[in-house]
Formats: structure tokens, C-alpha cells, sequence
């Protein structure tokens, strides 16, 4: 392995607090992690929706794609009110699953922002999530002022937060279509903050679409293997897609981590206590 080459990531999917129980059932059997996005209003909801998944020693992490919850609002009281929400999530998160959440602002694009709330608020997400160990992760996006990585970049370190790294919103936001930064530059300005990754082909108005093709990821992709980023979730609904997308994921990593096509192995679960899950 080249010294600049880390050892290999989880590739995992995703699951929905609206998926239905087949849907999940088949994550369950397919997946080599998982990243699950909570229902908002239901936090009580959590525990048993992942239980099933580390009670079978799969290592999950967590995704709020809270819509319409901004925490960077411009009215101070919606922004509480998103900020409450999120605080629920992190305390039916803690002692589940690896403690890891990704979050977002902007997800609204017609909302109105104020950034020191994005500030303050984010701030205050993370010293509560430290408190319980958990770690904090901001998410760029595709549209917004949530797309560019150099805001991302501030206001994660501002707060304190981790940066998880969406390689379709990177490709097409509109820094990367000006030409002003490279999505594979984009690693390397996130650098030290980079802790997940969503990857997938690309996205646009019609959602995301699977990796048909390494070539247009690959630059991107051999300098995230050279950062400590360990958790990579292919950020897919439909599983054939996501299973045939890892599928290629999978002989580009054996190439480039283990020199060959054929030996690659998946990143192994978190070490956990299965009893411990089995009392919750």
C-alpha cells in the first residue's frame, strides 16, 4: 500500500425513518454500515428503528435531513426551535450506533439565514453533542449558501464540527461549474475536517444517480483515501443501485488501497458490545 494511501473505508447505505420494513430488511442483509436520517418530530422513534441493525453488529451513524428545521433561521425563534429539535436527536442518539451525525444548513433554499445564528446555533449543537461524546458533522450542499465550501469550511470551524463531504453536491455546486475550485480541491481544503463522505454518480433536479462510471470521481476520490476519512455511505434509495454503485466502489478501492480487483474487503463494524444492544 503507498504510504500516502489510508487503510479502506466503510462503504454504507442509507435507510429512512419512512422506509418501509422490507426496505429496511434488505438494508439490513445488504449493508456494511449504515447511515440513518430520524424522524424530526418522533426522536422517540429512534432507538427501535436501529436496533435491529446493530443487534447484527452493523455499525450505524446518523443523518438529520431535517427540512424545514434550519438552525441558521433568520427569525431567532425558528432557529431555537430547529436548534430543540436537533438536541432531541442527539439525546435519543447517545450510547447507539457509532456517535456520529451529520447536519446541515440550507436545506431550505427559500429560507432566510442570518450566520451568526448558523454560528451560534451550530456552536451549540456541538458542545452539547461533545458532552456526550457524540461528533458533530456539517454537510455541504448542492444549491444555497450551503454550497460553498469555503463557508462550510468556516463555520465548521467556528463551531468546532467535523465536515462530511457530499461528492454530488461538491460536483455540482456552482464554485465547481464556475470553475473557481475542483471537487478533488476540495478534499484537500476540508482536509483534517473531513470525517464522512456521501458519495453516489451525481445529483440534480431529479435526485441522486449511481456511479456508472470511476473516471469523473476518481481524482476526488484517490485524495480522499489519502485523508483519515473512514465512513463513506452511498447515499442511494434503491439498493440494486446503491449495491451495483459499491460494486464499483469496491473494484476501484481494491486497485488503489490493495493493488488488485479481487481482495478487497470491507471496513470492519465498530467494536461494539452485542449485549448491551440485546438490554436496550
Amino acid at each position: 500500500m503507498p504510504d500516502n494511501i489510508h487503510p479502506m473505508p466503510i462503504l454504507a447505505f442509507t435507510a429512512d425513518y419512512s422506509d418501509s420494513a422490507s426496505r429496511l430488511e434488505r438494508a439490513a442483509k445488504a449493508s456494511h454500515g449504515l447511515e440513518f436520517s430520524p424522524d424530526p418530530l418522533r426522536p422517540d422513534l429512534l432507538p427501535g428503528s436501529v436496533l435491529p441493525f446493530l443487534r447484527r453488529d452493523i455499525p450505524v451513524r446518523f443523518h438529520t435531513r431535517y427540512f424545514g428545521w434550519e438552525m441558521g433561521h433568520a427569525d431567532r425563534h425558528e432557529a431555537e426551535k430547529a436548534l430543540q429539535v436537533h438536541l432531541e436527536t442527539i439525546k435519543k442518539m447517545h450510547g447507539l450506533g457509532e456517535p456520529v451525525v451529520t447536519v446541515h444548513t440550507g436545506l431550505g433554499p427559500a429560507v432566510p439565514i442570518r450566520e451568526s445564528h448558523i454560528r451560534d446555533n451550530l456552536s451549540k449543537l456541538v458542545e452539547f453533542a461533545g458532552k456526550k461524546g457524540i461528533t458533530v458533522c456539517l454537510e455541504n450542499l448542492r444549491l444555497g449558501h450551503g454550497s460553498d465550501p469555503y463557508k462550510i469550511l468556516e463555520w465548521a470551524k467556528a463551531s468546532g464540527a467535523m465536515i462530511t463531504m457530499d461528492t454530488g453536491h461538491a460536483r455540482g455546486c456552482s464554485m465547481v461549474r464556475d470553475n473557481l475550485i475542483t471537487p478533488a480541491d476540495m478534499v484537500d481544503l476540508f482536509g483534517s475536517s473531513l470525517y464522512e463522505v456521501h458519495v453516489y454518480g451525481r445529483e440534480d433536479h431529479l435526485g441522486h444517480h449511481p456511479i456508472k462510471d470511476i473516471a469523473p470521481l476518481q481524482e476526488m476520490l484517490t485524495r480522499l483515501l489519502q485523508t483519515d476519512c473512514k465512513w463513506w455511505t452511498i447515499e442511494l434509495q434503491d439498493l440494486h443501485l446503491a449495491t451495483s454503485s459499491r460494486s464499483i466502489l469496491e473494484r476501484f478501492l481494491g486497485r488503489n488501497v490493495t493493488g488488485t480487483s479481487l481482495d478487497y474487503a470491507p471496513g470492519k463494524p465498530a467494536e461494539q458490545d452485542p449485549e448491551h444492544y440485546e438490554r436496550l
